[in-house]
Order: structure tokens, then sequence, then C-alpha cells
């Protein structure tokens, strides 16, 4: 349904229109200049269509006064202006106010209207949703780097300063989803080739049959099924950025041309003869040991050493654990922003098993954890996220890595005591299993959770030194009777 404003002093052509516009339209129907500036309301309507003349005055002009008026309350609705009068000057007085379009009522037919009306709103759901997005960008850059460890710290100081230099080549090393592609990016939006191209390529989704061409481009003709000229991804690049993501996936016949491109700041496209000058800041990341694959022949040398004219290493978020709590919180906020989700925290004991995790999928997977328990959180209509909440491989990881209480095996030893505390335990795990913890007897084997109980306080009455090592299970069972 789509909601429209119309605001004219003929009742009869408003009531007509409002016919012809048919369901699909819900009309709010205005006859005054008075009344259209009581009515009014920003971000309530699709479409507003204003008459100029808002009485039988020829100077009267108020429909203008009223698109002023709304455009600066609600700039992004779109307005239509009509008049029964083919007025050149108001016509462009209501285009400079932000009409997006002006026609005299006897030119168009009331079902044209329709058409018209259907048209400008989804020109006004389009600059909505886009001024949505740079209002989301403006509070929250999704590239920014996050931390405040001085490892951290470093390589925001070598960003600027290759960002600010815009001729060094740079090779990022890290591993897996450390964040070697927010790097590259902040290379090119704080350097002096910020409003150049800036071109990704992933080396290892090409396809070896075509990756020569991906990157350098191809003439007409050059192979079979090369039926228009190519632009290569280099090409693309000229006078920005270019990011080469794992560049130790590059075949060593591709490494000699891009060497090659390096050096002469020159290439020919695949079936041409004319060398292409290009102007581009090289950006190369890898998580292998480039070292090692030069000794064993599978990467070039020469091409190595180029490359390691300026280095960013980022390291693993095992490194920098004091920095998870702000990635997490700022995840936290980048999903409440894009989902409008009303998870809001993540508590003590949750936190507590993000900072004892190892990442080994490091900044990525920290991402994609805190998705995965906002889902959780809000299926438990919980505006907090929970240990419960959290991934299994990081929930249950903290459980299995605890050290059983007091089970270490020495030497003489009670074996009545030591099974004792076995059974103890396998209590625990039950508790741990199970939503309500009158249900864990069943899991035990127990004819019933009094018979349970029983057990577990004949234990600690027969050893009371388990008592320490045990006292929260003590305690829940001393307690319910």
């Amino acid at each position: 349904m789509i909601k429209v404003l119309v605001v004219d002093d003929d009742k009869e052509f408003v009531n007509s229109l409002s016919i012809a516009l048919g369901e699909n339209f819900e009309v709010d129907k205005v006859y005054s200049f008075e009344d259209a500036l009581k009515i009014f309301e920003p971000f309530i309507y699709d479409v507003a269509l204003i008459d100029v003349r808002l009485s039988e005055s020829p100077q009267d002009r108020r429909g203008l006064e009223i698109l002023k008026e709304i455009k600066a309350q609600d700039p992004y609705l779109p307005v239509l202006i009509i008049t029964a009068y083919g007025d050149i000057d108001v016509a462009v007085e209501s285009l400079k106010l932000g009409a997006e379009d002006f026609i005299q009522k006897n030119k168009v037919g009331l079902d044209d209207y329709r058409i018209i009306l259907n048209n400008l709103f989804r020109t006004g759901k389009l600059k909505r949703k886009v001024s949505s997005l740079e209002s989301r960008l403006e509070k929250i850059d999704p590239w920014e780097i996050i931390g405040k460890d001085e490892k951290i710290e470093e390589v925001r100081r070598l960003i600027r300063l290759v960002a600010e230099d815009g001729y060094i080549n740079v090779l990022i090393r890290g591993e897996t989803g450390t964040g070697k592609e927010l790097v590259a990016r902040a290379i090119h939006r704080q350097g002096i080739r910020k409003n150049n191209p800036y071109v990704v390529v992933a080396l290892a989704s090409l396809n070896k049959e075509t990756i020569t061409s991906d990157l350098f481009g191809h003439e007409k003709g050059s192979y079979t099924g090369a039926i228009t000229r190519r632009i290569g991804f280099i090409e693309e690049a000229n006078g920005g950025v270019i990011f080469l993501d794992e560049i130790g996936e590059l075949h060593p016949e591709i490494q000699v041309k891009l060497l090659r491109v390096i050096e002469t700041k020159e290439f020919t496209r695949l079936g041409g003869n004319k060398p292409i000058k290009v102007d581009i800041q090289w950006v190369m990341a890898t998580h292998q040991n480039l070292e090692m694959m030069v000794k064993e022949g599978r990467f070039r040398e020469d091409l190595y050493y180029r490359l390691k004219t300026f280095e960013i290493y980022l390291p693993p978020l095992r490194e920098r654990k004091e920095d998870i709590p702000l990635i997490a919180y700022h995840f936290l906020k980048l999903f409440k922003e894009e989902s409008r989700v009303e998870v809001n925290a993540i508590n003590k004991e949750a936190m507590e098993l993000l900072m004892d995790y190892d990442w080994p999928g490091n900044v990525r997977e920290l991402r994609q954890c805190i998705q995965h328990a906002i889902l959780k959180a809000r299926l438990s209509s919980k505006d907090v996220i929970e240990p419960k909440h959290l991934p299994q491989e990081i929930y249950r990881k903290n459980e299995k890595d605890q050290p059983t209480p007091c089970l270490d095996i020495k030497f003489p030893l009670n074996i009545h005591m030591k099974l004792a505390e076995l059974e103890l335990r396998c209590v625990e795990e039950a508790l741990k299993s199970v939503r309500k913890k009158t249900e864990a007897w069943k899991l035990l084997g127990y004819s019933n959770r009094f018979a349970l109980r029983r057990r577990i306080l004949k234990i600690f009455k027969k050893y009371p030194e388990l008592k320490t090592c045990y006292s929260s299970l003590y305690e829940a069972f001393a307690k319910n009777k």
C-alpha cells in the first residue's frame, strides 16, 4: 500500500484522483494550506502531490511553501507539483526546492497518475535506502582495524606510512582471518590514491586456464572464445591500489609476468603487442611461509625480494587477547545496526569463554561467533549473550579444558574413594547436559532423583574430604531435600 498526501483546493479533482489511483494507494486528502501544515508528519507518506495554487488568486504560490516545509522535515519524500497553468518560472522554482517533477493537470489523464506516483514511490524508496546506508557508514566503519594492543598500534603506524607514500609495494603477512584485507583497504582509504580505483583479486579463486586473461586482459580474437577485448584487473587498478590476496597461490609462470609488470610498470594484454603503462601501488598478502616456498622452488626468489620492500605483520588474535572484548563489542554494535536486534551486551561468563578460547580462525571466527550468539540469544528472547549462546566449540571446549578436580592418581591410593570421585564427576557432567537439574538421574540410571540424592550424600558422608573439591555439588544436593 502506497500512502499519498494530496494537497489541492479542487475537491472534485482530488476525489476523482483518489478513485482513479485504486486500492493500492491510501490517499490523505487536504484542501488548504493551513490543514496541510497541520496534518503533515515526516516519514509517514511515500509520495506527496501538491497543487501550486490553493486559492483563486493568480498570485497564490503557497503550494511551494508546503513543498519547502516538507523537504525540510522529510528530504527524501518524493513530491510531485501540479498546476492548472503552464508556468515555467514556477516549474523551475519547484525543482530548485526539491520537487521530483512538475506537471500540468490538463496535460495528464487521471489514470496516468498511478504510473507517475508508482515511479516516484520507487525513487523515494531507493533514496531512503541509500541515505540509511550512508548514515550507518558514518556511525560505524566496518573496515576499521579494532584494537589497542601495541602490535596493532604498530600496524596502524605502518599503514599511515605506506598510505602517505602511495608508491611503496607492501606485503601483508598473517594467519587466515587476521584481517589482511582490512589493512589493504586502509592503505587505499587513507592514502594519496583514495579517489582512484581499489581492485581486490583473490588469486586462489581464479581459474588456472584464464588467470592470465583475468590479470592482464586480452585482445579480441586472442584465443577461442575471446569475442571482445577484455580489460584485466591490473589495468582496472591503474592510478590506484591493487590487492593481490594469497600471492603464494600464484603459478611460477604467472609470477614471472607479475614481476615484469612491477619492475617495468608496463604490460601487454594477451594477444596484444602494444605496451600499456600502469601506475599502481601493489599490496599483496599471504598466510604462507614464502621463505620456505623459495627454498622449495615454488616461489621465485626475485619476486620474493621485490615484495619484501615493506612488510606488515598482523598478529593472531591469541597474541592480543586484551583486544577481544573491544572487537566483540564492535561486532555486536555492527550487527545491531545492520539488523536492528535488541541484543545489547555480553555477560561476564560468556566474555571469559571468549577470552579463554584460542581463535584459530582469528578475527573472522570471532565475527562469526558473535553473529551466531546474537541469533541464539534472540531465539531465546534474551538481550544479553550468555555462554549457552556461543558456538559449541567454544562453550564445550571450556568444559573439556577444565581439569577433573582432585582426580589425580597417586599411589598408594584408596581405590574406593577414587571410584567415588569418578561417580561425582559423572554427576557433574550429567547436570550440565540437562535443562532441568532434577532430571539428571535419568542419564545416570537411577530409579528417581531421590535415589541419586541419597547416593551423593552417602559419598560425601563417607569421604568428607571430597567436599572441598566438589563443594558446589555438595551444596546443591545438601540443600535440595
